[in-house]
C-alpha cells in the first residue's frame, strides 16, 4: 500500500512555484482515509555569494530567513483555513541539497514541485535544483506543468507507463492509490518501439511487419495478463489498457493528448536502467514535453 501521510512542497517565493499547492493540498484531502495527512512548505535561502565581513553576512541571512519565515507563515494560514495540516521550515544553504535532506529526514512520500519557478524554466525544470532532486529524491515526485491553467487541483484520467518490467510496474500501487482517492481513470500504456532495420528488399519488409505485430500482440497480452492480476472489484475506478507503436517518448505523449489524460505516471527505473529510463532519451522528453502533470516514483529492484 502507497501511504501518502506527508507531502513536501519547495516554494521560492514565486507566484509560478505556488502553482504546486492546489495539487498537493488536494491529495492531502483525498488520502486522508490514511490518517492524518500533513503539507510540509518548505523554503529555502540560499548562500549569499557576496564579500561580506561575517558580522554583516550573518546578519543579512538572519534577515532574508526572517522574511521566508514571513512568507511561509503567510501561504500556510491561507491554506490551513482549507482543512489542511500544514506545517513550515526554512532552511539555508544549497536549494536541491536541503530539500533532499528535509525530504529524508521527515520521510517524506511525496514531492511535489512546480515546474517554473522564480529562475525560469531551464534552470527550476532541468537545471541544477530540480535535476538533483528528481535524480535522488528517496520519495514520489510530482510535476506540475507551467502551461496548466488553472493548476490542476485533482487528477481524472492518469496514463501509466509500462515496459513489460517488473521495475516499471512499481508505479502501479502509488498510482492506483491516488486513483482510487480521487476517483481517477486510469489506462496502463505499453509503447511498442519499431524494429530499426534498413529495409531493402519487399520480403524484408514482410518479416518485419510480422516482427512489430508478433511485438504488439505481446505486448497486448502483457497488459490484458497485469489487468487480470490487479483487484480491479476492489477498486471503484475506470481501468483500460492502450499498446501503440512508435519512438516511446513521442508515443507516451501523443497518447497523453489523445486520451486527455491529465497525469503521466512513470517509474524512474526500467528495463533499460535509471541512467537512460529516468534521465535519459524516454523520460526526459517526456518531462520537458509533457502539457500535463507528471509523477515519477524510484523503482528499487528488490521491489
Amino acid at each position: 500500500m502507497f501511504h501518502c501521510q506527508r507531502i513536501l512542497v519547495p516554494l521560492d517565493g514565486s507566484e509560478l512555484a505556488e502553482r504546486a499547492l492546489p495539487s498537493a493540498l488536494a491529495i492531502a484531502r483525498a488520502m486522508a482515509g490514511q490518517g492524518r495527512c500533513v503539507v510540509h512548505l518548505l523554503r529555502v535561502v540560499p548562500p549569499l555569494f557576496l564579500a561580506l565581513d561575517p558580522p554583516l553576512y550573518a546578519e543579512t541571512l538572519s534577515l532574508s530567513e526572517a522574511e521566508a519565515g514571513d512568507y511561509l507563515a503567510l501561504t500556510g494560514a491561507k491554506w490551513s483555513e482549507a482543512g489542511v495540516l500544514v506545517r513550515t521550515a526554512v532552511t539555508s544553504g544549497p536549494a536541491a541539497e536541503e530539500i533532499l535532506a528535509y525530504a529524508q529526514k521527515q520521510d517524506i512520500d511525496l514531492l511535489v514541485m512546480s515546474s517554473h519557478g522564480r529562475s525560469g524554466f531551464g534552470r527550476w525544470v532541468y537545471g541544477s535544483v530540480t535535476e538533483k532532486v528528481l535524480r535522488q529524491a528517496c520519495c514520489a515526485s510530482l510535476i506540475i506543468r507551467p502551461g496548466e491553467v488553472p493548476p490542476p487541483v485533482t487528477f481524472r484520467k492518469m496514463l501509466v507507463c509500462l515496459d513489460g518490467s517488473p521495475l516499471a510496474e512499481q508505479v502501479l500501487q502509488p498510482v492506483l492509490t491516488l486513483a482510487q482517492a480521487m476517483s481517477a481513470a486510469v489506462c496502463l500504456l505499453r509503447v511498442v518501439p519499431p524494429a530499426l532495420l534498413a529495409v531493402e528488399t519487399y520480403a524484408m519488409a514482410q518479416l518485419l511487419s510480422t516482427v512489430d505485430e508478433m511485438e504488439r500482440d505481446t505486448a497486448d497480452a502483457y497488459l490484458r495478463q497485469l489487468l487480470v492480476s490487479l483487484p480491479v472489484a476492489d477498486l471503484p475506478i475506470s481501468i483500460s489498457m492502450q499498446t501503440v507503436m512508435g519512438p516511446a517518448a513521442e508515443a507516451i505523449l501523443d497518447t497523453a493528448v489523445s486520451q486527455n489524460a491529465d497525469l503521466i505516471a512513470m517509474c524512474s527505473h526500467g528495463r533499460s536502467g535509471i541512467g537512460r529510463w529516468v534521465y535519459g532519451s524516454v523520460t526526459e522528453k517526456v518531462l520537458r514535453g509533457a502539457t500535463c502533470a507528471t509523477f515519477i516514483i524510484r523503482g528499487s529492484p528488490n521491489g
